[in-house]
């Protein structure tokens, strides 16, 4: 046994259904993202609840928006 607290849980979002959007800050301008299989720089976050989405994501681009 240690005497190290165990780490936080990571933030889990409360949204239905959860993850629903989600958008991060680059360079002070505001953009959508949407999950994918590649890592990042930035944090994303849920647009509803703020947490924190921990997983890859890309850049949700006008191209591939849903019309």
């Amino acid at each position: 046994m240690t005497d190290r607290p165990e780490p936080a849980p990571p933030p889990t979002c409360t949204c239905l259904p959860p993850w629903s959007a989600l958008a991060t800050v680059i360079e002070g301008a505001s953009h959508l993202v949407v999950p994918a299989p590649a890592s990042a720089l930035y944090l994303a976050h849920c647009t509803g609840c703020g947490a924190a989405y921990t997983g890859p994501w890309k850049r949700l681009t006008s191209s591939s928006r849903a019309a």
